[in-house]
């Protein structure tokens, strides 16, 4: 693994780099209502799907929204190989600003035309009641924010889901089809309906679709009848996108979703 993480001696700061101030924001939620539905790949995805069309024009940041407290921490930064993205280069732990109560405004770690907002492995999360989490959604630079937010990890009485959501100015709930990952599903996507009753945009995404799928069956459970459609992808894809550090975009058949996802 030496070959492809140059070095392990992580570099995480928390002193802010300033860009220019963003113009008006628009977030979009990625949720995940149930672990394993491939959110944080879809999020990924889309972040370098808007940053390619996008080139100069436009700034796209993905922001990581996870409240946890404990062992999950640090996935999606792994998942990027943020390691050897920032290679050199120090990574600005947001998180660690937020819970000291530093400013989080225009601050960036930026590779790829994209602003990455992640937890850093062994860091502790806010919780799913903190406030800290609104820092971070309304203090991100970026004219485009991506939210990658693991909606099932919000369970504790007075969390702030609802509230987050009600901020967000889109809502993508991303389903696997697996029946029993739908039945995990259930409060989340309530609580995706609930905000889009509110006014919210909600769009559902069925992932991971395949031949064995009973989307009859799987539209009727969720009582959803209009959903973009993402294919499964092969194991191999995945694997050699994550060693070559880069998300699933430019697999012909994702790219397609996300243009009909984003247009």
């Amino acid at each position: 693994m030496d070959g492809l993480y140059p070095s392990l001696n992580r570099r995480h700061t928390h002193e802010p780099v300033r860009p220019e101030p963003s113009a008006q924001k628009i977030r979009i939620g990625f949720l995940g209502p149930a672990a394993g539905v491939g959110t944080t790949t879809l999020a990924f995805a889309a972040a370098e799907y808007l940053a390619s069309a996008y080139g100069k024009r436009k700034t796209v940041t993905l922001l990581e929204l996870d409240p946890r407290q404990a062992a999950a921490a640090g996935r999606p930064y792994d998942k990027i190989g943020a390691d050897r993205r920032f290679a050199g280069r120090d990574f600005i732990s947001h998180y660690r600003l937020a819970a000291e109560g530093k400013p989080l405004h225009d601050v960036n770690n930026i590779h790829g035309g994209i602003n990455w907002i992640l937890r850093v492995p062994g860091e502790a999360g806010p919780g799913p009641a903190s406030h800290a989490l609104f820092r971070l959604l309304n203090n991100a630079t970026g004219d485009v924010i991506i939210c990658d937010i693991p909606a099932y990890a919000f369970t504790s009485a007075g969390d702030t889901l609802p509230a987050l959501l009600a901020d967000l100015n889109r809502i993508i709930c991303v389903f696997d089809p697996l029946p029993s990952r739908l039945l995990a599903s259930v409060p989340a996507a309530e609580a995706c309906r609930a905000a889009a009753a509110a006014g919210v945009p909600l769009t559902f995404v069925f992932n991971k679709l395949n031949p064995g799928v009973n989307l009859r069956e799987a539209t009727r459970f969720t009582g959803v009848t209009d959903y973009i459609p993402f294919p499964a992808i092969p194991f191999e894809t995945v694997y050699a996108a994550e060693y070559a550090c880069r998300s699933l975009a430019s697999v012909p058949e994702i790219k397609a979703a996300l243009a009909q996802l984003l247009r």
